[in-house]
Order: structure tokens, then C-alpha cells, then sequence
């Protein structure tokens, strides 16, 4: 088995060649002398530890005791961090994702999906103590699970909810399948972990034994969304420095309620003709963005910032912002998730106003450190962003009370350690 981590050849690893298929690797390139954990995930370490910000707290806390084996796809443009890896066995399959590109993303979970046989035999090869299994996709965790090895199993994302919950009969059938899904948890020794109480809950109703619940916090990235001094000012992003600016931003999907947002904002528009939304992100959904702002007519009142080249470029635009808008639709898949806008909107330091589900209510006290609407709620809505907007000097308080809150309840080095507890009592 080669590993990009600890080949030497890797020297210059942007000219290196690509690792042969972790299907076709042998054990032979591994220790052997400690236990494995195999870390599953399609996207390579250096994206994870942007999505998933405890990715090194993780590996640095099991790396004295395990072995720790990384199973992806290949970095695009064949850039790897040596740094990243060094506590690391990177297995990759043989073809790159270039996560930038919605079109390149999909086209590559679905070859990712055409190898899963082949790696479910590869971890099956490795023997691991223990599996983490970040790839949540649709059918794969049950398959991980069922080769028998301790799982740990995260749910911060419902995939049947996020593909199909875009019309009502698709929810309908997404939690079929997720019923059916969890419930098979609860034959394999997995433990699933949940982000907040209302998410244990959401998987004790779908099926899964309570016991083997944890509740592990997701972690933020303080070094990538921060307070920035001095402030980007909003004429720099081509913006009226004479308006009051509202940001969403990320992927741009049916889940996160973007068709309601709209329809609101024709009313918050009408009644505030200087507020403006900004719509940052995209990853595929930025045509579909488009012909719903030019559909209600608000072309005028909305500027789509599309997709930033860099997370840091997302931090200087939030950082202009008057405030950070984190809305989800109100569907149980939603109930008790936390959102990475939520803890990397709060992370600004800029006030964020958020829908009122249970999970992030359980994390944001309205006036407190952020500002809560009820969900489904269109004068809530605009009764919260008007709290936030009227008074700039109390906004910006909570702002910084919710850095703070950021702080203390994402601390990536606290979910490391609860990784290593966890690892620790399932091997």
C-alpha cells in the first residue's frame, strides 16, 4: 500500500503521481504496530479540514495510539498538504474532485459511488479497530457499518431529505428511506453521533436504539471566519455603502428554504427599499437563484455574489455585511441540525438572524447572541431583521456575544477529544 503522506518521492507533490486505487493496495506500506481507525470521506483531508474543522484535532488526538488510515478521492490539481497528512495513510482512489465546480462534484460522487464495492473491501482488508465514517451519503453507512467493524457514524447532514426534499412528496419518501436507513444502524455496531438533544431525539424517532447515541458539537474554523480589522467597507465589494446589506451564503439548495426567502423579501423590500440581500455561494444553484429573483421581480433588491474563489474571500464579504441571515426550511430533517452558516456566520462576529428550529435554538438566545424568527413566520421574519437593523450599536453587541458563543460551543479541540473517547471505547 503507498500512502501520498509518507512517500518520499512526494517531495514536490504538486508533479507527484497519482497513488495507484486503494482496491488494488496492499497492507504492506502500514505499521501494523498500533491499532487502525479508517477515516471515510469522498473529499480529500485538505477540503474536510475546511468542511469539518476538527479534522486535525482528531487526527492529532488518536495519532499517539492509532494508526490512522484516510480513504478519498484525490485533490484537485494534485495539490497535498504534507503537513495535514503527516499523522496520516491517505488511500486514494484514482481520480481528483475539484470542489469548487457543482458540475465536477456530482459527476464524481457518482463514480465515488460506482467504487464503493471495491473500498468496502479494501476496509475489510485493513482489519481498523474502529471506523469514522464521515461519507453520510445515501446507502453507504449502512454498508460501512454492516462489514461488522465499531462505527461511528455522524449525522450532520439527512442526504435523502437534502436531494428529495425539494417537493413534498420527495420528504415523504426521504423519511421512508431514512427510517429505513437508521433503523439498520441498530444491527451494526455503530454509535451515531448527533450535533444537539433535538437530533438525538430526531434519531430515537426514526428508529435507532438510544443508547447508542452521543451528542458530539460540530466544530468551527476560527482561523478561516474571524472578525477582521479593519472591516472590509461595503464600496471595496462594489457595494452602496448607503444601504443596509443581508447576506446568505453557502450551497444553494431547495432545503435551506431560498424559495421562501424570496417571496418574504418582496414584502421586506416594499416596506424597506434600502435593505438589500446578498446571496454568496452557490455550487450548482445559482441559475436556478437567479430565475426565482427575476421571477418575483427583485432584481434590484437581491445581488448574487456567486461563488468566491476562497473561504477568506467569504469572510471579507460577511465582514462588510450589516447582518448574517443562517434560514433553514422548516422540515424535521432541519430540526435538529446545525448548519456551518450558523457557526461560521457567528464566528464573523457580525449579527446573525436565524430561523428558530430547535437545534440552533439550542445554540442562539434571541437578543442574547443572535436573533430568532419562528419558523414559517414572514412577520417574525422581518420583525427579527428589523431588532437587528434599527439599532447598530446593540446589533453589534450581540454580534460579539455570539463570537463568543462561537467559542464556546464549537471548539474543535473539544470534539477531537470526544473523537478519542469514543474511539477509545469502541476498540
Amino acid at each position: 500500500m503507498t500512502s501520498p503522506g509518507s512517500d518520499p518521492a512526494l517531495g514536490n507533490p504538486d508533479r507527484s503521481p497519482p497513488p495507484p486505487p486503494p482496491e488494488r493496495q496492499r497492507a504492506g506500506g502500514l505499521s501494523g504496530k498500533k491499532p487502525r481507525v479508517v477515516y471515510l470521506h469522498r473529499y480529500p483531508p485538505e477540503i474536510e479540514a475546511y468542511q469539518w474543522p476538527a479534522l486535525r484535532e482528531v487526527v492529532d488526538a488518536l495519532a499517539p495510539a492509532y494508526e490512522v488510515v484516510y480513504i478519498c478521492m484525490g485533490p484537485s490539481g494534485g495539490k497535498r498538504d504534507l503537513e495535514l497528512r503527516r499523522n496520516l495513510r491517505v488511500l486514494e482512489v484514482p481520480f481528483t474532485v475539484d470542489q469548487t465546480c457543482g458540475r465536477d462534484k456530482w459527476l464524481k460522487t457518482l463514480r465515488w459511488y460506482l467504487h464503493v464495492g471495491r473500498l468496502l473491501k479494501t476496509i475489510r482488508d485493513l482489519a481498523p479497530a474502529v471506523i469514522i465514517c464521515q461519507e453520510m451519503l445515501p446507502l453507504i453507512p449502512g454498508r460501512v457499518a454492516g462489514l461488522g467493524f465499531p462505527t461511528i457514524l455522524p449525522t450532520a447532514d439527512w442526504w435523502w431529505s437534502i436531494l428529495l426534499g425539494h417537493w413534498r412528496w420527495g420528504r415523504w419518501l426521504a423519511d421512508r428511506m431514512e427510517r429505513r436507513e437508521v433503523r439498520s444502524w441498530s444491527r451494526a455496531p455503530a454509535r451515531v453521533l448527533a450535533c444537539t438533544r433535538t437530533g438525538a431525539r430526531l434519531l430515537a424517532a426514526k428508529g435507532l436504539d438510544a443508547a447508542r447515541i452521543s451528542i458530539v458539537p460540530m466544530p468551527r474554523n476560527p482561523g478561516m471566519f474571524r472578525p477582521l480589522d479593519p472591516a472590509p467597507t461595503k464600496a471595496e465589494l462594489g457595494l452602496d455603502e448607503k444601504m443596509k446589506h443581508v447576506a446568505i451564503f453557502g450551497i444553494i439548495r431547495g432545503g435551506k428554504g431560498y424559495d421562501q426567502l424570496l417571496d418574504w423579501w418582496k414584502t421586506a423590500g416594499a416596506k424597506h427599499p434600502d435593505w438589500r440581500l446578498v446571496v454568496i455561494g452557490g455550487a450548482g444553484g445559482e441559475t436556478w437563484c437567479r430565475r426565482q429573483i427575476a421571477k418575483r421581480g427583485l432584481g434590484g433588491a437581491v445581488r448574487m455574489a456567486g461563488w468566491l474563489p476562497t473561504k477568506q474571500e467569504v469572510n471579507r464579504w460577511l465582514n462588510a455585511m450589516d447582518v448574517v441571515l443562517v434560514p433553514r426550511r422548516n422540515s424535521p430533517d432541519n430540526h435538529g441540525a446545525i448548519p456551518s452558516a450558523l457557526f461560521n456566520g457567528l464566528s464573523t462576529g457580525r449579527p446573525v438572524v436565524a430561523t428558530g428550529l430547535p437545534g440552533i435554538a439550542e445554540i442562539v438566545r434571541d437578543g442574547v447572541d443572535g436573533f430568532l424568527f419562528t419558523p414559517d413566520d414572514e412577520a417574525s421574519f422581518l420583525a427579527a431583521l428589523e431588532r437587528a437593523l434599527a439599532d447598530p450599536a446593540a446589533a453589534a453587541r450581540i454580534g460579539q456575544a455570539g463570537l463568543a458563543r462561537a467559542a464556546e460551543c464549537f471548539d474543535p479541540r473539544k470534539v477531537g477529544q470526544a473523537y478519542r473517547s469514543l474511539v477509545d471505547a469502541l476498540a
